[in-house]
């Protein structure tokens, strides 16, 4: 899309699916070979063996969120160790997708959100370094060390130049390659290359933080993700002492709410064990080990005249305007019956005037879009507290815990 900087969105989106994801602590990535647990743990953190009797699921997220949420000049703790993995094809734009050729991606696009990453972060007292995984070929000795100036003291730097994987075009369904066939670089395999630092990495850092070259993701979407996947841990454990069979109710004006009759419940069509009419209903440890935090992507338009999404009409007649209204109670209305978004988009996308590389200065929230996905894919439900409402993003089959998706 032209003219646009990618961010994040300070928001909760539940995937409900164990995946190999981009964010997250390495607790919730792998399950440590039993024979290790307590070698793992030692190295990681340097604490002492863990006295739970729980199968050790997500067990160090109390120990990083504490970590995570104090000063460490104020605090005996370790800070938390922070790896921040920004993966860039291009140094300069190639004049695709609406980029202009020539344009200095490398100073105007990535730098500007990657600092701001790295401030919001050591500002806290975190150790952070920062891992650059380049599809170019080098990148020479001036232009590294502009990115060196621009961090800030005590940060490192590493560089993989050269990143992208190799691989044999149109080589599909695991056929052979032809005899006279010849490798090809696989640009469009240069983000799964953080896979492979991460599993390097994984030993000295707390948290690991892997996106593309424009987003920005600050100490605050770390700290919800942490605090949302802490209140997972709690509601498992919770789950796992409970006299009913391992559930946990959801219960309003200590009221426990129970789920609609059996033979009124919906039937999914894809294998799943629960259809798509999941509102408050209990959540058993089963399903409480599938709950992962996410991040809901979102961009900021540029304030061309002439960008497709701000003709006329355009962004207020979306796809799915008939099915799912905007509701009432998401703006704030003043006396002449105009209305406001609740949404605050300086949490997110806040840039100073006048705004660095592309970026658009102090965007309302008419301006912010989501990216990659859309209300078709996303369900709600409410879980158990100290949870609460969530926005839940549904999947196929037997991974599925259940929402309400209409």
């Amino acid at each position: 899309m032209q003219n646009m900087i990618m961010t994040r969105l300070h928001a909760i989106l539940f995937v409900t699916a164990v995946f190999a994801a981009t964010l997250g602590c390495y607790t919730l990535m792998m399950h440590i070979n039993s024979n290790h647990q307590q070698l793992q743990h030692r190295r990681r953190l340097s604490e002492l063996e863990s006295s739970s009797s729980d199968d050790h699921w997500t067990w160090d997220i109390p120990s990083i969120l504490s970590r995570a949420k104090k000063k460490s000049s104020l605090s005996t703790q370790q800070p938390l160790r922070v790896l921040i993995i920004t993966t860039s094809l291009v140094e300069y734009d190639k004049g695709t997708r609406g980029t202009t050729h020539g344009f200095d991606r490398l100073q105007h696009v990535v730098l500007p959100p990657l600092i701001d990453s790295v401030k919001s972060m050591t500002s806290h007292g975190w150790h952070v370094d920062v891992y650059l995984i380049l599809g170019y070929k080098n990148l020479a000795p001036h232009r590294k060390q502009l990115i060196i100036d621009a961090l800030p003291p005590g940060v490192g730097l590493e560089v993989w130049e050269d990143a992208i994987p190799l691989y044999y075009k149109n080589n599909f369904n695991k056929k052979r390659p032809r005899s006279d066939q010849a490798i090809s670089n696989g640009d469009h395999a240069l983000s799964r290359q953080h896979r492979f630092v991460l599993r390097d990495k994984l030993p000295y850092y707390d948290f690991f933080v892997a996106f593309e070259d424009d987003m920005r993701i600050t100490a605050d979407h770390v700290l919800e993700f942490l605090e949302l996947s802490n209140d997972i841990y709690q509601l498992y454990k919770e789950a796992m002492s409970s006299s009913n069979g391992q559930e946990v109710a959801v219960v309003d004006n200590n009221v426990e709410q129970l789920p609609p009759t059996v033979v009124n419940r919906h039937k999914s069509n894809d294998g799943a064990s629960v259809g798509n009419d999941i509102i408050h209903d209990p959540i058993n440890v089963k399903h409480i080990q599938r709950l992962f935090p996410g991040l809901l992507r979102v961009e900021v338009l540029d304030r061309k005249s002439d960008h497709p999404l701000r003709k006329k009409g355009v962004l207020d007649n979306h796809r799915f305007v008939k099915e799912c209204p905007p509701s009432s109670e998401a703006f704030r209305y003043n006396n002449e019956g105009g209305g406001e978004s609740l949404l605050d988009p300086t949490i997110c996308c806040d840039e100073h005037d006048p705004p660095r590389g592309k970026m658009t200065a102090h965007p309302t929230m008419e301006e912010v879009v989501m990216w990659e996905t859309n209300i078709h894919a996303t369900g709600v439900r409410k879980y158990p507290d100290p949870i609460g409402w969530v926005a839940a993003m549904p999947v196929e089959d037997r991974a599925d815990v259940g929402s309400f998706w209409s």
